[in-house]
């Protein structure tokens, strides 16, 4: 597991840990909605990018989630190391970056994976730039 801010531990077991965090949110807010009888959404803001939602199990988390926000709005920002385009839709035979970022750095292919993973495409709220 990876990421963060210089300094923050990572564990072998991040990955798994995050998909008991979100079982164990749902299991109480569930048991929350059965005391009043209304329903407690949990969402999370997900990654676009394979380097990050490798580090997520996909096919595990969805029935745990109401939505999964797909962050698709900053795919190149002021700290990467070469302009490029901010929130691709798809892949773009201009974008500069090597072939494996241009082909996987976009919505499409973002999309295209969570839905690989057996998330329904009803879960997923792909979000976007204005």
């Amino acid at each position: 597991v990876s990421g963060g801010q210089a300094g923050n531990i990572h564990r072998p077991g991040d990955k798994q840990n995050f998909t008991a965090l979100l079982a164990e949110l749902r299991r109480q807010l569930d048991g929350l909605g059965a005391g009043d009888g209304r329903h407690y959404q949990l969402t999370i803001a997900a990654p676009i990018g394979p380097s990050e939602y490798k580090n997520i199990e996909l096919n595990a988390i969805g029935p745990y989630l109401d939505w999964i926000n797909l962050m698709a709005y900053a795919f190149y920002t002021a700290n990467s190391p070469m302009t490029n385009f901010n929130a691709p839709l798809y892949a773009s035979s201009t974008d500069p970056a090597a072939e494996s970022k241009r082909l996987n750095l976009n919505a499409d292919a973002a999309v295209k994976a969570y839905l690989a993973a057996g998330l329904p495409a009803n879960q997923l709220v792909l979000g976007v730039p204005f």
